[in-house]
């Protein structure tokens, strides 16, 4: 094997990796905050909004994410619409992984027990403090281990990115083995990349589900 075609080219492999960092982070964080206000009215009790998500979850998850891809960066200018290749990758990615996300948090919320809302009511409680303070506490065991599984799939989904002009890992992979005809070592790297950021989320999903399970919390 000959490592020099990934010493001579670190800085571009450095580059790449901080655009899939930056796209994977963003679309995690982005659609986890959506998906949580959409997964509550889809249940709620506005009809009118339960369609709503209803429909966008539907959507979401049965257009594959590159065709979504292709409509943030090549369809929004037809209506005027700008987004450089970064930004329309992010919205891209966000949308479709929003999709997943939020029935993964609906069903966690669905799973607390019906009894646990209705004493809450009884008490007087408002809905945004049955939710943060009795519902979620309790979806969350739930909800962490398929919407991290999600996630993962997100970050490695982030290689998508490559096919609407931006230079993320993969891609500057792809790039480099065209130029070199040298895929094994590139591709190690490459791999070793991706799981290096897939075991933090991991890692992470393991710490949040430990300090849920400690005496006094959740």
């Amino acid at each position: 094997m000959n490592w020099s075609v990934v010493t001579d080219n670190a800085g571009l492999l450095l580059e790449a990796f901080g655009t899939t960092l930056w796209v994977a982070g963003a679309t995690i964080v982005l659609s986890v905050v959506l998906a949580f206000p959409l997964a509550v009215m889809r249940d709620g009790p506005i009809r009118s909004l339960r369609i709503v998500s209803a429909v966008f979850s539907w959507v979401m998850r049965a257009t594959p994410a590159l065709t979504l891809l292709f409509l943030t960066y090549f369809g929004l200018p037809q209506v005027g619409i700008y987004l450089a290749a970064v930004p329309a990758a992010i919205a891209g990615l966000t949308l479709s992984a929003t999709g997943y996300n939020m029935e993964y948090i609906r069903a966690g919320l669905r799973a607390v027990p019906s009894t646990q809302y209705e004493a809450a009511r009884a008490l007087g409680m408002p809905f945004p403090m049955i939710l943060r303070r009795v519902i979620v506490p309790q979806a969350i065991r739930t909800i962490m281990p398929p919407l991290t599984s999600n996630l993962t799939l997100v970050m490695k989904g982030s290689s998508l990115a490559g096919m609407v002009a931006v230079t993320e890992l993969t891609g500057a992979g792809m790039a480099l083995i065209s130029r070199t005809y040298q895929p094994f070592e590139i591709l190690i790297v490459i791999g070793l990349a991706y799981l290096m950021l897939n075991g933090v989320l991991i890692w992470l999903q393991h710490r949040v589900e430990n300090w849920l399970s400690l005496p006094g919390q959740g």
